[in-house]
């Protein structure tokens, strides 16, 4: 992964990227708000990224982010990133970029695609405000270099601090906030989220009900309960 990050930084010159739509601009001042310049981010279609062959294991299904997928089994796969975030770029696999990831926002919401561009912003935001969260790249990329999965999180406190998690736990949490936002605004896993990413980050209030109808990615998905 680090070996990837510097052959992309090689090529940032060369990568200009599109910037935000205004419902991407929208969605993303409703999370980091001021604390994020959004005029400096950019987005690139296609990213270096090599496919990796690793054995994936289950993760628990108590996050909403699991629970809106089908459960995985415990196998071999071959994958690459979706994307990967430098600076003030995200760069994307050409599988994953969209000209906008909220084209019908705010009556609708590709859920799965607002998470993956909120994960990515976040990287961005941790960049921006790296005098508080000691972020560079090579040190998020370092994290993906032990056995331990950078993406899994567990909430042992009430609230506890946003900046204590590592930077892809960050990214995470903000996906998980996403998903919960979405589909229970006033669960008690979306408020003690919402508390957590508050101290932080100035994100609008929550709703009383849901603000946008939701493209699910799984037809099974059990909405009862999902961020309790």
């Amino acid at each position: 992964m680090i070996r990837l990050l510097l052959l992309i930084l090689a090529l940032l010159p060369a990568a200009c990227g599109r910037p935000l739509t205004e419902a991407e601009r929208s969605y993303l001042s409703g999370l980091h708000g001021s604390t994020l310049d959004l005029d400096r981010v950019r987005l690139v279609r296609g990213a270096p990224v090599a496919a990796v062959t690793f054995r994936r294991s289950p993760r628990p299904r108590l996050s909403c982010r699991e629970r809106i997928l089908p459960p995985v089994k415990d196998e071999i796969v071959t994958s690459s990133p979706a994307a990967v975030a430098l600076f003030n770029r995200v760069f994307f696999a050409r599988i994953w970029y969209a000209d906008d990831y909220l084209p019908e926002y705010p009556e609708r919401l590709h859920l799965v695609e607002t998470m993956l561009l909120a994960h990515e912003a976040t990287h961005v935001w941790q960049w921006q405000n790296r005098r508080r969260t000691g972020y560079h790249p090579l040190r998020a990329a370092a994290e993906h270099g032990s056995r331990r999965d950078p993406y899994l999180f567990e909430m042992t406190e009430e609230t506890p601090d946003f900046l204590s998690y590592g930077y892809e736990q960050q990214g995470a949490i903000v996906e998980e906030y996403v998903c919960c936002r979405a589909l229970a605004p006033q669960a008690p896993r979306t408020h003690r989220l919402h508390a957590m990413l508050a101290r932080h980050m100035p994100v609008r209030p929550l709703p009383q009900s849901r603000e946008s109808d939701v493209y699910l990615p799984w037809k099974d998905v059990e909405l009862r309960g999902i961020c309790d």
